[in-house]
């Protein structure tokens, strides 16, 4: 295990520098420049350009950034001034983390449960109606069904609040509903497959002839093996569901590095912009990681090598 993780640790370093050169390499090559102010002067754009670096040739500016990014300094945000992009990040990290978070908890159970019901009423009604569901959860994008939902609960119901973040546990519903559809989605439809897999296999029908009930045979054997392929999914699906949010912390005004992000991008905010590609990258791969010892853990017969 010891071994596996550190390869695994080596990797992600890895996989680290390359997200890093390429972010950087290709904010060198977007068009324009974050000093687009017509007010400014040749002498003061030679002056910003120095004090941010930018003055040196590209190969100088590169190294900087790699050794700095390392160490946790991603720079000083052209936007904000004087903020250091690690620490714009950290404001607005946790915010998008309880939202993640929440969606990840509310998607994977919700899943479980429906899966769980649509193979136990294979081909019926049942299984037709939450099939279509779970087609439509996959289909329709996220910030589809955000406004779908601000139109409903916000405007026509008025049962909810439309924007904001901290002020009240209601604020948090909406989005946290609209991020949940997918992998609530996901979810059941691989219980389903798996559980439909479980329930046709030799050894429950041994247990049914030993006469155990159904619900026995479902919480003591269906459950557990048709969790494995869930687990395998909960890290791409929390690192998704972070990424995702981008536009879903812009409808519902939540002030996470989704929101960030995207105003980063028309003011050409690079340090920012590289910034949380980074955080992305790092934790998907983090969560990557955690999915696939976790997995190991819970079914013995994974032998990590």
């Amino acid at each position: 295990m010891v071994k596996y993780i550190s390869k695994r640790l080596l990797l992600l370093v890895f996989t680290l520098f390359l997200v890093v050169t390429a972010t950087f390499f290709l904010m060198q090559v977007m068009p324009g420049t974050p000093f687009n102010n017509p007010k400014l002067t040749p002498d003061m754009l030679a002056q910003l350009n120095k004090a941010y670096g930018l003055d040196l040739p590209v190969w100088q500016q590169y190294l900087h950034y790699l050794a700095n990014a390392f160490t946790g300094d991603f720079g000083t945000s052209f936007q904000y001034q004087n903020q250091s992009v690690g620490m714009l990040i950290g404001q607005r990290l946790p915010v998008s983390a309880q939202l993640g978070a929440q969606a990840l908890v509310v998607g994977v159970i919700a899943g479980l449960f429906m899966g769980a019901a649509s193979a136990r009423n294979k081909n019926n009604k049942i299984d037709g109606t939450l099939g279509i569901i779970s087609t439509l959860g996959i289909s329709v994008p996220s910030f589809i069904l955000g406004i779908i939902l601000v139109y409903l609960f916000g405007f026509k119901w008025a049962l909810f609040p439309v924007s904001g973040w901290g002020d009240s546990f209601s604020e948090t519903i909406l989005p946290t509903l609209a991020l949940a559809v997918s992998p609530a989605a996901v979810t059941t439809r691989f219980v389903r497959s798996e559980m439909i897999e479980v329930l046709s296999s030799d050894y429950v029908q041994l247990a049914k002839a030993k006469g155990l009930s159904d619900k026995e045979i479902v919480n003591k054997h269906a459950y557990r093996n048709s969790m494995i392929p869930v687990l395998t999914l909960i890290g791409p699906m929390a690192a998704n569901l972070l990424t995702g949010s981008v536009l879903i912390e812009n409808i519902f005004s939540i002030p996470g590095i989704g929101q960030q992000f995207v105003t980063s991008i028309p003011s050409k905010d690079f340090p920012v912009i590289m910034g949380t590609t980074i955080v992305y990258a790092m934790m998907l791969m983090v969560m990557i990681l955690i999915t696939d010892i976790l997995t190991a853990v819970v079914d013995p017969r994974v032998r990590l090598r």
